[in-house]
């Protein structure tokens, strides 16, 4: 059994509002074990409502609605429910009744608008709606293709009706409650195509299936798994994380919410390891990034001009070379100055004239230096991959693997 969920409401695909109905509806589907397979957004027309509609019941057991409940006249998603599913919208004195005891509880008359939101299709299960004033339903398909449940646009409408109808009413459907467990390893430093090289064909496997997701300068790897119980989801996740660490090794920083600067961080004080940074690239992101993780206190050298002259001056170095690997050079001789006592170095020096820029890292026990690019440009991105390499090449000569490969990115 498996769903999809469709967002009804122009105003939606016009960016007027955020839609959190979606990112709601597909944790709640998830928490109970039951595959959500598609998401549609469509705007309040009926033709392509309907065809939205009849496309979902040719291919997802459950449909669930949101939107276009209203007493409006563009409130239109009963009609196409009622067509999809092969059914007559008809006049519920039932409804239009407890529409407007609903009404009476807000200390107001009911609209003659407000009529319309008694219309349902013929057959369709009514699901109490005690919060808002929109009836939500149930309407199966009359050809067996499945059903579909109709709910309000309000979020806090939405939510409540999930919570104490509509879900009890797919638990009973499923047969129980399904375990859905996903578990996030979290790299850095790798690019995404090349962690798809090295696990590409684990990533066509049904259960648990592996899936990527990319960032600047990092790519988590996601585990997904369903089974009956909880036990039995992570006998299933078990030996596929254990493939996944082997094949990737100390590209996996972390795993969950954990973040660089607190594995960082943590790496630093367990090994009682300082910090010494010249970083003329990112204006101080990196030190920044480890202090708001809270591991300030392990920063004894904190150089971040914006300018690599004024860095140079203050460390008593030299720019007097032309070529390229004099510049390299010169990011190494920088780290090394940086370095405090039994500590690590770090210098993110650049751009040069023909924009590139360098990395050194100095300690515990070696040099170790590469050009990060050429072509710089001083963006959002291109500092957050910046930082992340940064902090890469610190974690991993803590760890004593910077012989390993960095520079897959």
């Amino acid at each position: 059994m498996h769903a999809e969920i469709v967002m009804i409401g122009t105003e939606l695909l016009l960016g007027e509002i955020v839609d959190t109905n979606a990112n709601l509806l597909a944790t709640m589907l998830r928490d109970i074990g039951l595959d959500l397979y598609y998401k549609t957004t469509v705007g309040d027309n009926e033709a392509r409502i309907l065809e939205v509609l009849n496309s979902a019941l040719d291919r997802s057991d459950v449909v669930i609605t949101s939107g276009g409940l209203g007493p409006t006249v563009d409130d239109i998603t009963r009609q196409a429910v009622a067509t999809a599913t092969g059914r007559k919208l008809v006049y519920s004195t039932e409804l239009e009744a407890q529409i407007a005891e609903r009404f009476r509880n807000f200390g107001r008359e009911m609209a003659d608008n407000n009529k319309r939101q008694a219309y349902i299709p013929k057959g369709a299960m009514p699901l109490p709606n005690p919060v808002g004033t929109a009836p939500c339903f149930l309407s199966e398909d009359v050809n067996g293709r499945g059903f579909i449940i109709s709910l309000p646009g309000v979020p806090r409408e939405l939510e409540y009706m999930m919570k104490n109808s509509v879900v009890p009413l797919l638990i009973e459907r499923m047969g129980g409650v399904k375990v859905m467990k996903v578990r996030v390893l979290r790299t850095c430093a790798v690019g995404e195509s090349n962690i798809d090289r090295a696990i590409g064909d684990l990533m066509i496997k049904k259960n648990p299936t592996v899936g990527l997701a990319a960032h600047a300068g990092q790519t988590d790897v996601r585990i997904t798994t369903k089974a009956d119980t909880e036990n039995e989801a992570n006998a299933l996740i078990a030996p596929m994380e254990a493939e996944l660490r082997k094949r990737l090794g100390v590209a996996i920083y972390g795993v969950g919410k954990e973040t660089v600067p607190e594995v960082v961080g943590h790496l630093l004080a367990e090994n009682k390891i300082k910090l010494g940074v010249v970083d003329t690239l990112t204006d101080g992101q990196l030190t920044r990034e480890l202090t708001e993780a809270g591991f300030g206190d392990l920063i004894v050298a904190n150089l971040h001009p914006l300018d690599l002259q004024e860095a140079l001056q203050t460390l008593n170095l030299d720019d007097s070379a032309t070529l390229e690997d004099d510049k390299s050079m010169l990011a190494a001789k920088v780290a090394q100055k940086i370095t405090p006592t039994d500590g690590v170095g770090l210098a993110m020096i650049g751009p040069f004239a023909n924009q590139s820029t360098f990395i050194a890292l100095h300690g515990p026990g070696e040099l170790r230096l590469s050009e990060l690019g050429r072509n710089y440009q001083d963006t959002g991105y291109v500092r957050r991959w910046l930082v992340i390499q940064g902090f890469d090449r610190i974690r991993r000569a803590v760890l004593g693997q910077l012989t390993s490969p960095v520079d897959w990115n």
